[in-house]
C-alpha cells in the first residue's frame, strides 16, 4: 500500500505505473515494484529512507498486508500499515479504525514467534486500549492439533468460543475455526466459517454469531475410553504412571473410576493435559474429605486442582471468565451425577458416587 498525492491509500495490485506514491510510514517516495515474478508491491527508493516498513518480508506477508488493509478500507475503516505507537514501541502490520470504535492491531503471522514476545505484545495492545486480531499465515495452517505451534494463538469471543484466524492469501479469505474443542486421547473438533475479499464484509464477520451448542460424546466413544484404560492403552503417554500411581495411593486403579470422571464433553482447549487429570484430582479430594462442605470451599477445592494444570494464555483477554465457567461447569457436572448434594446451604457427599468402582 502506498499514499497518492490526494492522500488516498492504493494498493500495488491497482497502482498506475506513471503515478506518484508515498510511504504512508515516513512521507518519503517510493516506486512500483510490478512483474510476471515479482509480487505487486511499493518500494522505497532508498532503504534509509524509512524504518517503519520492512522490505525483507516474505511474499505471503506483505500480499497478506496487502489484501486485508484493502478488505478493512473498503468496509469503511481508517488503514494505516505498519503504524507506529511510541506508547507501546510496537508496530502492528496493520493498525484499522471506524468512527469511535476503539483500533483494532491485526497482526498476520507468518514467522515463528516465541510464546514470550506474544505475551508481551499481545498485553501492550490491551493496556493501551487497542483491540488485537492475529491472523495466521500457511506455516500455521497445517495439521491442527492440541498442542500444535497454532494452539498458542487460541484467542476466545462469547460467541464463537475458543477460536483461531487463519487469512489464506491464495484466495484472499480469512477462516475462521471457532469452537475449538477437545476430547482426551481423540482430535481436536472445531467448526468454520470463510470470509473475505469476495465473500462477506468485515461487519459480517464480527457480527457473526453462530450456535454453539456442545454435543455430549457418545455412548461409544466413552465406551472406548474406558477400554483404553483398562488395557492400559494410555501407557505411552506420560501422564499414565503418574495418574495410576495416584490412583493406587489412594485405594483403587484407573480402570476403578466412577463413570463421571470421564469428561463426557468435549471441553475447551486450555488445559496442558487431559481433563481426566482434573477431575482425577477432584475426586481424590473429596474421597478423603470428612463431613460436608461449603460452596466457597468446593470452588476453592476445585481451582486449586485446576490452576496447576492451565496453559499459559497468550491471546485470551478475560482468561479469569473462561476458568470461572470451567469450575462452575464441573460443580454443575458433581451436582447432577449426585456425587454432591445440596442439604442445608452445604454440600453433602454421597459415598455412594464417591468410591472406587469394581473393575
Amino acid at each position: 500500500m502506498a499514499v497518492d498525492a490526494q492522500q488516498q491509500l492504493v494498493n500495488a495490485l491497482d497502482a498506475d505505473r506513471q503515478g506518484h506514491y508515498f510511504c504512508p510510514g515516513c512521507s518519503t517516495s517510493v516506486y512500483l515494484k510490478r512483474g510476471s515474478v515479482v509480487t505487486p508491491h511499493f518500494a522505497h527508493n532508498s532503504l534509509t529512507d524509512c524504518h517503519v516498513f520492512s522490505e525483507g518480508e516474505t511474499a505471503e506477508h506483505l500480499r497478506g498486508k496487502q489484501q486485508l488493509a484493502a478488505w478493512f478500507a473498503a468496509n469503511g475503516y481508517t488503514v494505516k500499515l505498519e503504524a507506529a505507537l511510541p506508547t507501546l514501541h510496537q508496530r502492528p502490520d496493520i493498525l484499522v479504525k471506524r468512527a469511535s470504535q476503539p483500533p483494532i492491531a491485526l497482526e498476520f503471522q507468518c514467522s515463528p514467534l516465541s510464546l514470550e514476545r506474544l505475551v508481551e505484545r499481545t498485553q501492550g495492545y490491551w493496556q493501551n486500549g487497542y483491540r488485537v486480531l492475529w491472523l495466521l499465515g500457511s506455516p500455521y495452517q497445517h495439521h491442527l492439533k492440541l498442542h500444535g505451534k497454532a494452539i498458542k494463538f487460541i484467542q476466545h469471543y462469547s460467541q464463537w468460543g475458543c477460536y483461531l484466524l487463519f487469512w489464506q492469501v491464495q484466495t484472499a479469505t480469512l477462516r475462521l475455526v471457532y469452537q475449538l474443542l477437545t476430547v482426551d486421547t481423540e482430535s481436536l473438533s472445531y467448526q468454520e466459517r470463510v470470509f473475505g475479499l469476495h465473500q462477506g464484509t468485515v461487519d459480517e464477520l464480527l457480527q457473526f454469531s453462530p450456535p454453539l451448542a456442545v454435543s455430549p460424546r457418545s455412548t461409544n466413544s466413552v465406551q472406548q475410553y474406558y477400554q483404553q484404560l483398562m488395557l492400559a492403552r494410555l501407557r505411552q503417554t506420560p501422564n499414565f504412571r503418574e495418574l495410576q500411581t495416584y490412583c493406587y495411593q489412594r485405594g483403587g486403579t484407573l480402570a476403578q473410576l466412577p463413570a463421571w470422571v470421564v469428561s463426557q464433553r468435549p471441553q475447551v482447549p486450555v488445559l496442558q493435559r487431559p481433563y481426566l487429570v482434573w477431575y482425577l484430582h477432584v475426586f481424590g479430594c473429596l474421597l478423603t474429605w470428612t463431613g460436608t462442605i461449603s460452596a466457597t470451599e468446593l470452588t476453592t477445592l476445585v481451582w486449586e486442582q485446576l490452576q496447576p494444570l492451565l496453559t499459559r494464555h497468550a491471546c485470551i483477554r478475560h482468561p479469569g471468565t473462561l476458568h470461572r465457567q470451567l469450575v462452575a461447569k464441573l460443580i454443575a457436572l458433581l451436582a447432577q451425577q449426585r456425587v454432591l448434594i445440596w442439604q442445608n446451604n452445604k454440600w453433602s457427599l454421597n459415598r455412594q458416587q464417591l468410591c472406587w468402582q469394581n473393575g
